[in-house]
C-alpha cells in the first residue's frame, strides 16, 4: 500500500483532469446511474465513500443529501479533495479521514451506504477491505463496490505477450500499472462469490467498459479529451443496452456490483 500511497501523491495533481477524458465520461455516466437510486437523502444519513480519492464521488452523494466520510490513504488525494469540497460549500457535510480501507476506524454498522469504486484494484488482500466496508454498514443498507474484470485486462495483453497475459489471466501473477503498481482482478464469479461470503446479498452486477477497452476501440481513441458529442452519446447508448447484461458481463472493463448487507 505504500506504493499505492506515493503513485497517488504523486499523481494527485493532475487526476481530476484525466477525468475529462473519453473514457472516464462514459465510465462515469454509467457508474452514476446506477448509483444514484441508493443514494439516501436522509440529511442525517451518513455514506462511506471508501477510498474515496480527491471527492470525484463524495461531491454529487453530498449533493443528494447525506453526509459523506471519505476516507483515503493519499495525502496528496486528500488534500485536493479538500479544495474542492470548500469550493462547493460542503465542508460540513463531508469529513475527509486519512486512512486504510482494510482496517477502518469505525464502529460496526455506522453507515447507511457504502460506495467504493475504481480502488478494490489495487489493494491486495481485497477480502479484508470488503470485509471491513460491510462491517461498518448497517444491516439492509446499500453497498455499491466496483472491482476490475481479469478477462479484458489479460487478453488485450495477448497480441504483445502470450506468456504474460496467460499468466495474469490464471491469476499466476499481476498486472503492473505504468510498471509500478500491482493491479489486483476479478473473474466475475469470483467478485460475487466474495461479496456474497462476505455478508452482502447481491442485487445486481453491472459491466461498465464492455465497449471502452482496447479489444473494441485504441487506447488513443479513448484516452483522449479530444471528441465530440456524437461519438459520447454513441458510446453511453451501447454501454447502456449492454452494463445489465448478464453475457456481456465479461466483456466489461469493470464490474459494479450492487448489494445490501444481510
Amino acid at each position: 500500500m505504500l506504493k499505492v500511497k506515493q503513485y497517488y501523491d504523486e499523481k494527485a495533481s493532475s487526476y481530476d483532469s484525466e477525468q475529462r477524458l473519453l473514457y472516464f465520461k462514459v465510465y462515469d455516466l454509467i457508474t452514476w446511474k446506477y448509483t444514484k437510486p441508493y443514494v439516501p437523502k436522509d440529511p442525517s444519513a451518513r455514506v462511506l465513500d471508501a477510498a474515496g480519492g480527491t471527492g470525484k464521488w463524495s461531491i454529487p452523494i453530498a449533493h443528494e443529501g447525506p453526509s459523506v466520510v471519505l476516507v483515503d490513504l493519499s495525502d496528496g488525494m486528500l488534500d485536493i479533495a479538500r479544495r474542492k469540497i470548500d469550493d462547493e460549500r460542503l465542508s460540513g457535510r463531508i469529513e475527509l479521514c486519512h486512512g486504510n480501507i482494510t482496517n477502518l476506524d469505525f464502529e460496526d454498522e455506522t453507515f447507511d451506504m457504502v460506495f467504493c469504486d475504481h480502488a478494490l484494484c489495487f489493494i491486495k488482500d481485497q477480502e479484508a477491505a470488503v470485509k471491513e466496508m460491510v462491517r461498518v454498514l448497517k444491516k439492509g443498507s446499500p453497498i455499491i463496490v466496483s472491482a476490475q474484470n481479469r478477462y479484458p485486462l489479460s487478453l488485450s495483453i495477448f497480441p504483445q505477450d502470450v506468456d504474460t497475459a496467460t499468466t495474469i489471466l490464471f491469476g499466476q501473477e499481476h498486472f503492473m500499472m505504468r510498471g509500478r503498481i500491482p493491479v489486483y482482478t476479478f473473474f466475475p464469479d469470483d467478485f460475487y462469490a466474495l461479496l456474497e461470503n462476505s455478508g452482502v446479498r447481491i442485487e445486481q452486477m453491472i459491466g461498465k467498459g464492455v465497449v471502452l477497452t482496447p479489444l473494441v476501440l485504441p487506447m488513443e481513441r479513448l484516452w483522449t479529451d479530444n471528441y465530440d458529442q456524437v461519438l459520447l452519446s454513441k458510446l453511453v447508448d451501447a454501454e447502456s443496452r449492454l452494463c445489465e447484461r448478464k453475457d456481456a458481463l465479461p466483456l466489461a472493463g469493470h464490474v459494479q456490483a450492487i448489494g445490501r448487507k444481510r
